[in-house]
């Protein structure tokens, strides 16, 4: 079972790994026109939401790392022109247990993943804005289990795949400061499922420093286990830039 120090090591593994090659990558299409990014991001997410029978689904962000067996999150980008293309990755595997009233215990675990891939079009690139529309799928993959004492157990394992389109940029406020924004809308095998970001952002001269807001969402069918589920808190991410 992977522990926190387990997950530290791949992290930086796996950064470690990707940045040789991206600077080869970088050095074979500079003459193409072909930029490269990439992010390795800790987003301070509680999870949340509801199941069936009515049940809730709140695990804070300090049960969720306290619990935490494995996570990862990143995202790579690249660009060329007025085209981008990204893929964004979020692995969780948490388990939690909370009494909640004398004699009444829930045990909730989570695992899943949400592989978020997209295309954008710059539309605005001007000093201060900088403005690109998305069009793109989200990919959830969710295992879960809660058991409330008194209850039926619940278990549910499947995956949903919808279609989103949406927005991201960023306002620049002075020679290194900026607000980076991100919205995005979609359905699909899920009635709904949306997310929006915000924050404050530092650049430097190989990496940007992002401190924002974040929150995603899906609302499920009538015949799933969960009404609805989100992942919401603070989110501190470094993309490097090659």
């Amino acid at each position: 079972m992977w522990n926190k120090t387990g997950l530290l090591f791949l992290s930086l593994f796996m950064l470690i790994t990707f940045l040789p090659w991206a600077a080869q990558a970088q050095e074979a299409a500079k003459e193409e026109g072909w930029q490269f990014g990439a992010s390795i991001y800790l987003w301070g997410a509680g999870i949340g939401g509801t199941t069936a029978a009515g049940g809730d689904i709140d695990v804070g962000f300090s049960d969720l790392v306290k619990n935490l067996d494995f996570g990862f999150m990143g995202v790579i980008e690249a660009r060329k022109d007025k085209w981008s293309f990204m893929g964004d990755l979020i692995y969780l595997d948490v388990e939690d247990d909370k009494d909640v009233a004398p004699g009444v215990k829930t045990n909730v675990e989570l695992k899943g993943w949400v592989v978020t891939p997209r295309v954008g079009y710059n539309v605005v690139e001007t000093k201060k804005v900088s403005f690109d529309i998305l069009g793109g799928a989200r990919y959830l993959s969710l295992k879960s289990y809660l058991d409330l004492t008194g209850f039926p157990s619940l278990s549910a394992k499947g995956h949903v795949w919808d279609g989103i389109g949406g927005v991201r940029g960023r306002v620049t406020l002075a020679e290194r400061w900026f607000i980076p924004f991100y919205g995005d809308v979609g359905a699909g095998e899920s009635d709904l499922t949306w997310q929006v970001f915000s924050g404050v952002g530092y650049k430097f001269k190989k990496f940007d420093l992002i401190l924002a807001y974040r929150y995603l969402e899906w609302d499920f069918d009538d015949d799933s286990a969960i009404d609805d589920l989100d992942f919401s808190g603070l989110f501190l991410g470094v993309k490097f830039r090659f």
